[in-house]
């Protein structure tokens, strides 16, 4: 039998949640709950969108008119397809293809809150749950699918084996259950979000759960700090200390300056608008300096 890294999907670059992981990850949905595409955009729609030219306005408002366009075309041509298919195949119903369409096309934090929605309407989570999750794995998207919370932002493997699950093991901990979790926590949240505003958010969140964790160890470790002291004096604290070596500082601060650069301080005349691997990032070396922050507690 071939080793398992040998195989084309293993060895493939990273595709994320593009058509091709969504038409699988739809395909699953269908298998295990019975739905069409109509009816996962009519999930989506549920107490949110009173039509498509709704839900497009809000696209437009959120993403911008050009994304906005590009979907109302995508969803036009698939319907027109259908009902005059050019290579003979049978025709299809043109509302099903445009749905379709439009699950294939839309920002990305809608498509993962249709399937939720539908899975969790139809009582299916948890049965959909690991080959959801294989999907993700299989082509590179930085999600699992948990049985009953939905996707859940982990990273790639690495990420996720040697930061995002080291971190929320300390969170654990009563000492970093405090701020420090929520804080992270609304981080992690903001990235499933995914829109510009929550993408800024998470920035911002991951840069105060890393100040409030040397905080923790800064009490815990009985040092002075002044309350109003940032990411920069905590940490030179904990350096005067003894607690953490210089070599250190960049790891521990990784999240402060796109923080402060791109979520923490005024635009001016330009808007920041961070992309989704920047906040992944961003949210990642929290992870990072929390895990090592919590191995300084006493």
């Amino acid at each position: 039998m071939a080793e398992n890294a040998l195989h084309t999907a293993a060895r493939r670059a990273a595709t994320g949640l593009d058509g091709g992981a969504r038409a699988l990850i739809l395909g699953i949905a269908g298998e295990t709950a019975g739905v069409g595409p109509q009816h996962v955009v009519v999930a989506l729609f549920r107490d949110r969108y009173g039509t498509v030219e709704d839900y497009l306005a809000a696209v437009g408002e959120v993403h911008g008119s050009a994304t906005s366009f590009l979907l109302n075309r995508a969803m036009g041509e698939a319907s027109a397809a259908a009902q005059f298919p050019l290579d003979f195949r049978p025709r299809t119903d043109p509302n099903d293809a445009a749905a379709r369409a439009l699950l294939l096309h839309m920002p990305e934090e809608d498509f993962r809150l249709a399937v939720e929605e539908t899975l969790r309407i139809t009582g299916k989570l948890k049965k959909a749950a690991p080959r959801i999750t294989t999907v993700c794995r299989t082509r590179g998207a930085p999600w699992v699918f948990h049985d009953t919370e939905g996707f859940q932002w982990v990273g790639d493997a690495v990420v996720q084996r040697d930061l995002v699950e080291p971190a929320l093991a300390a969170l654990h901990d009563a000492r970093f259950s405090g701020g420090v979790r929520s804080e992270f926590e609304s981080a992690r949240a903001e990235l499933r979000a995914g829109t510009p505003q929550a993408l800024k958010q998470a920035i911002h969140e991951a840069g105060c759960s890393v100040e409030s964790a040397m905080k923790v160890v800064l009490d815990q470790c009985q040092i002075a700090y002044s309350p109003r002291d940032a990411a920069q004096a905590l940490f030179n604290h904990l350096e005067a200390a003894g607690v953490v070596p210089r070599r250190m500082e960049k790891l521990v601060l990784a999240a402060a300056t796109p923080r402060n650069q791109t979520a923490g301080h005024g635009a001016g005349a330009i808007a920041h608008n961070p992309d989704p691997s920047e906040a992944e990032s961003v949210v990642a070396s929290a992870a990072g300096a929390i895990a090592y922050l919590y191995s300084r507690l006493p």
